[in-house]
């Protein structure tokens, strides 16, 4: 969800600074269809108001096409927009693990890199990073892996298998000494189901996101509350909250945007 925001907030800034030039440019190619209209109309001998309405609906269309194109969202900041729903769905089934004493963090940083972790959740059940996944289904399975339609997942669960294990090296690293923790990661399904409703591929477990509170709940007991406190404070302390407001965007920052934008 920050991630997304952040992007957008990139994504006004960039678009607030090429504004003047496609103001300029839209005014340019309007003069010119406004032209070009007249002198069709001249050659074609319409009458002085005919070739001013010719003219003037060129310059109405050039500058509505310009409006839409410099005002239309990129189909990249749409596709982000989804992943943000996504994991606000999974965020609001998580609500029931904090009602049941469970401590959720949302949007958290990891120290050195650029990525987010979309939710952490710690409790007697132990710690979890939970991940959510926006594909549609249907998910399948063959020799090449998880598939959910024509998108593989391998990426995703290495992803997701890399950031279970780097938080708990962090973890363990800010921990006192003789501590011993397991971060277990889950990939949460949005909107799509895996097979027969639970999976396990490269020690990730995969679920749809609105059995993941379920699922941690019954895992059983493996922390002591003292324990559970412990955790969540050196976690609050690691993997700060994912910046989204920050100083004004710089030009390195717009070119990643726009490098991004092109992908």
């Amino acid at each position: 969800m920050a991630e997304y925001r952040r992007c957008r907030q990139l994504y006004v800034v960039e678009r607030k600074d090429r504004a003047t030039r496609a103001a300029v440019a839209a005014g340019v190619v309007a003069g010119v269809a406004a032209i070009v209209a007249s002198v069709f109309g001249v050659l074609l001998s319409l009458s002085t108001l005919l070739i001013l309405q010719l003219a003037l609906g060129f310059v109405i269309v050039v500058l509505a096409v310009a409006a839409t194109r410099f005002f239309r969202s990129p189909p990249e900041i749409e596709s982000w927009r989804e992943d943000a729903e996504a994991e606000r769905h999974t965020a609001r089934a998580l609500e029931r693990l904090a009602r049941a004493g469970y401590t959720v963090l949302h949007d958290r940083s990891i120290t050195g890199s650029a990525g987010n972790i979309d939710h952490l959740v710690i409790g007697a059940s132990g710690a979890w990073v939970v991940e959510t996944a926006a594909h549609r289904g249907p998910l399948r399975q063959n020799r090449a892996g998880l598939w959910a339609g024509k998108v593989p997942l391998h990426p995703m669960l290495e992803l997701v298998a890399w950031m279970g294990e780097e938080v708990t090296n962090q973890l363990v690293a800010e921990l006192p000494a003789g501590w011993q923790v397991c971060v277990q990661p889950v990939i949460a399904f949005a909107r799509a189901a895996p097979p027969h409703g639970l999976a396990v591929l490269d020690d990730v477990v995969l679920l749809p996101a609105t059995g993941v509170a379920d699922y941690i709940l019954t895992a059983g007991v493996l922390l002591r509350p003292l324990d559970v406190a412990v955790l969540v404070d050196a976690a609050e302390r690691v993997f700060p909250a994912y910046p989204v407001n920050g100083p004004e965007p710089t030009w390195p920052a717009m070119s990643r945007l726009r490098g991004l934008l092109r992908r």
